[in-house]
C-alpha cells in the first residue's frame, strides 16, 4: 500500500472526516440501498475511514467490521461504537469465507493499479460463495499523487474505466449484477456490485 497516503489520512483524520460524512447526504445515490437489499449478514468495510458507510450498514441490521490502513481513521471509528481494525488492503487479516458482503468504496483507488488484482482475490478470500462485493472507483486513466487535502498531504489515486474494473473482476471470479455512475462536480464515480461467482 502507498505509506505516504496512509501518512496523509493519520494526519488530517478529523478534517477528511469533517470534509466527507455527508457524502450521501449531499449526493444521494441508490447504491448504498442496492447493496443492503442483496446482503445479510456479516460485512467488511475495507477502508472505512471513520464509519460513516458502516453507520447505513449497521443502520440495516447488518453486523459490520471496519477496515482501514489508517490508525487515525480506525480510532474515530472507534470511537463511534464500531468493531474496527487497522488492516492492509493486500492482506486482509480474516479468515476465508468470513463475510457476506464486501464493501470498498473509493478505498481500492490509493493502491497501485499492478496491485489491484492481489486486493480483489484478497476481498473474493473471505467473502462466502455467492457473498456480495460493493465497489467505488473513480473514472479516468493512469494514476497521479494528488495534493487536494494540501501541499503537505500527497494522496495516490488510481483511475479506472468501466470496461477496465469489470474485466478485472470477471478474471477475479466475480460476477457483475449492478453498474451506476454517479457526477460529483469534476469526478465520475463508478459503482459496482459484483457476485463471487466461482
Amino acid at each position: 500500500m502507498d505509506e505516504t497516503t496512509i501518512k496523509t489520512y493519520n494526519n488530517k483524520a478529523d478534517e477528511y472526516t469533517l470534509e466527507t460524512d455527508d457524502f450521501w447526504e449531499r449526493f444521494p445515490s441508490p447504491f448504498t440501498n442496492e447493496f443492503t437489499k442483496l446482503v445479510k449478514g456479516k460485512v467488511l468495510d475495507i477502508g472505512s475511514g471513520s464509519g460513516r458507510d458502516a453507520k447505513i450498514f449497521t443502520d440495516n441490521a447488518l453486523d459490520v467490521i471496519c477496515l482501514d490502513a489508517s490508525e487515525s481513521m480506525v480510532k474515530i471509528s472507534k470511537s463511534r461504537g464500531f468493531d474496527s481494525v487497522v488492516g492492509n488492503f493486500l492482506s486482509l487479516p480474516f479468515e476465508d469465507k468470513s463475510f457476506d458482503g464486501v464493501w470498498a468504496y473509493t478505498s481500492l483507488l490509493h493502491i497501485h493499479k499492478n496491485e489491484i488484482k492481489v486486493a480483489i482475490n484478497e476481498i473474493k478470500r473471505v467473502l462466502k460463495d455467492k457473498g456480495i462485493f460493493g465497489l467505488g472507483l473513480i473514472e479516468g486513466e493512469g494514476e497521479e499523487i494528488r495534493l487536494s487535502m494540501g501541499e503537505d498531504s500527497p494522496r495516490l489515486f488510481t483511475y479506472f474505466q468501466k470496461k477496465e474494473v469489470e474485466d478485472i473482476l470477471s478474471d477475479c471470479g466475480f460476477k457483475e449484477i449492478y453498474f451506476e455512475k454517479l457526477s460529483v462536480k469534476a469526478k465520475t464515480y463508478l459503482q459496482f456490485l459484483f457476485e463471487k461467482s466461482d
